[in-house]
């Protein structure tokens, strides 16, 4: 027997990714309970999600928001429904691997617990110890990756375990966040009261990265830079600098397509260098 434990998946049309997922599931944790909270408007989506729940060997419940109020409030909401001790977040792009815990070995407490990524990206890019403004250039002109978080830092989103009383006793994600961000923000609130984060590498999960953002690139984007502008703005970073490198790293990142025939990211990066480069003069002028 596992722990008392229940695998929560916030969903945006991503019916073919759960698939897999579940399949994983059956494989790695048969018989937990499953909840998945399915976030597009379109009902088909909706029926596709059910269909593979109920050919889910394991209980699957399955909830609907089709307003999409972001992945921090899907996932509170299905952890508020939730009478599991343990929470496991799951991004529906995910496979679990291997599973170490059970009745007789369970995680730590007052702990967040990522696995180790396989297949998954650059080695760094699920974790980190420190996100400044600094750590962002770092990882997207340096190709410099987080170390793995020893206590203190942070772990991704996409696979996250830990304790519902902990998890409460922090009020879940932020809802500020539509998406991205949320996951370090809540790492780091829980170092600030003596929650560690670790990640334990006998538990390991693959994961496809951007599967619910790559229909969606100009979106997603945005999101990121808004998120980016809460979390630096929260976490004591200067809002400016973060805009200016937003503004900067957009700009650049048009002019690498100009001579491509990928219009859509082109036109993506350059409103984003205009969004960021408007709100940092309109700021700078609004000071006293």
């Amino acid at each position: 027997m596992t722990i008392d434990l229940e695998v929560l998946i916030v969903s945006y049309a991503s019916g073919a990714a759960i698939e897999t997922c579940l399949a994983s599931l059956g494989d790695a944790l048969p018989d937990v309970p499953i909840a998945i909270r399915e976030h597009a408007a379109d009902p088909d989506e909706l029926d596709r999600v059910r269909s593979l729940a109920a050919r889910h060997a394991g209980p699957v419940r399955v909830t609907h928001d089709p307003s999409n109020p972001g992945f921090a409030a899907g996932c509170n909401a299905l952890a508020s429904a939730s009478s599991a001790t343990w929470l496991l977040f799951l991004n529906p792009d995910t496979e679990v691997l291997a599973w170490p815990w059970s009745d007789e070995q369970a995680p730590p407490l007052r702990h967040i617990v990522g696995p180790e990524m396989v297949d998954s990206g650059p080695d760094g890019e699920h974790h980190g110890v420190t996100y400044r403004v600094r750590d962002e250039i770092a990882r997207s002109w340096l190709r410099r990756r987080g170390r793995a978080p020893n206590g203190r830092g942070f772990v991704s989103g996409a696979a996250l375990l830990i304790e519902a009383s902990t998890f409460a006793e922090l009020d879940g994600f932020d809802e500020g966040y539509f998406l991205f961000y949320e996951d370090i923000d809540l790492c780091l609130r829980a170092n600030d009261v003596g929650i560690r984060t670790v990640i334990d590498p006998r538990w390991r999960v693959r994961h496809a990265r951007r599967h619910s953002t790559s229909d969606r690139f100009g979106d997603a984007l945005v999101w990121s830079y808004e998120s980016g502008c809460r979390f630096h703005g929260r976490r004591g970073s200067p809002v400016a600098g973060y805009r200016a490198y937003a503004a900067a790293d957009a700009g650049a990142r048009w002019v690498r397509h100009l001579a491509g025939r990928d219009r859509t990211r082109r036109r993506a990066y350059g409103a984003l260098a205009r969004r960021a480069l408007s709100d940092l003069i309109r700021r700078g002028r609004s000071r006293p």
